[in-house]
């Protein structure tokens, strides 16, 4: 079973647009759910990209496109979506149209050894790609009080950042941090009878942000915007991305949606791209009761090429 459902389906192929023939690229594949959606639309003609930090991940998404009755050619390549624009490149793609996901498998969530959550004991892992060297214990047993503070605070924006922070590290100088139940039980300690009120359990925040950190969310966006900033400005030319392409990104924190947000709108306005969305489209009731980890979810697009408003693809709400 896939294990995990793929989030604003309707909306990502709706502003896609994915036909046969077409070479289009899912940078987080995961479990296929949106991969396979796409490949169904592009058919034996056309070409979809899979990228994922998680090889395991990405296996299965390329086993489940290619198991359709007429699959696409598939190329899959185990890398962060930062490094689209090489990828590309070194496979002789232009793109049609592209999809980053920037949450992560329901799968990996769900399975202690991952140590991404608190319902079950685990180790303070935390990493997308488990060939990363870098995990929460590693950061954790370097840091300074200061500096996983302000972590908590900017990463998870907890306004008990430091109250967490000096808890963590007590329980680190005394040996009794080694799980990700020993993590959560210091977090509700600093919370203290604030805990009994928290609308989440106290430890979410903090478990995020170590997970952007560890895993440098923040800053492979970053590498992402860069090379779609190059994509859309060369998209007339030889760029990776061809004339009219469309690039569409779903986010689940708000710092990464403002900075979406920004450089599209930077974008737009020195002539490069369209706007497609001019407010994120979120999930519906009906989606949020069906598919919780929805309801945080935000999705921007551009189009690759100066405004149209014709453009059928165009959502203004």
């Amino acid at each position: 079973m896939p294990g995990h459902v793929p989030v604003l389906l309707e909306q990502v192929l709706q502003l896609l647009r994915p036909a046969p023939g077409q070479v289009m690229a899912d940078l987080t594949a995961g479990r296929g759910g949106h991969a396979q959606a796409i490949a169904e639309r592009l058919g034996p003609s056309g070409t979809l990209l899979l990228m994922d930090v998680d090889p395991g991940n990405l296996d299965y998404a390329r086993g489940r496109v290619q198991s359709l009755p007429q699959p696409p050619s598939v190329i899959a390549v185990a890398e962060n979506f930062e490094h689209v624009e090489r990828v590309a490149q070194t496979h002789g793609l232009r793109l049609d149209g592209m999809l980053a996901d920037l949450g992560f498998a329901s799968t990996q969530m769900d399975d202690p050894s991952r140590g991404l959550a608190f319902s079950q004991p685990g180790p303070l892992d935390m990493r997308l790609d488990p060939r990363q060297h870098a995990t929460a214990a590693t950061l954790l047993a370097g840091i300074d009080e200061r500096d996983l503070a302000d972590m908590i605070y900017q990463l998870g924006e907890d306004p008990y950042a430091r109250r967490i922070a000096r808890m963590v590290l007590e329980r680190r100088e005394s040996g009794r941090l080694r799980t990700t139940a020993d993590l959560a039980e210091a977090v509700v300690r600093a919370y203290g009878s604030r805990a009994r009120q928290s609308r989440v359990h106290p430890a979410t925040r903090t478990f995020m942000a170590l997970r952007i950190a560890v895993n440098r969310e923040l800053e492979a966006l970053d590498g992402l915007l860069a090379a779609l900033e190059r994509g859309v400005r060369q998209a007339a030319g030889t760029g990776w991305l061809r004339s009219g392409a469309v690039a569409a990104i779903v986010a689940f924190h708000s710092l990464e949606d403002r900075c979406i947000k920004r450089a599209m709108v930077d974008w737009e306005r020195q002539g490069w791209a369209t706007r497609l969305t001019r407010k994120p489209q979120v999930a519906d009731e009906t989606e949020q009761a069906h598919n919780p980890r929805a309801r945080s979810a935000k999705l921007r697009a551009v189009r690759a090429q100066p405004r149209n408003q014709d453009d059928p693809r165009r959502r203004d709400a």
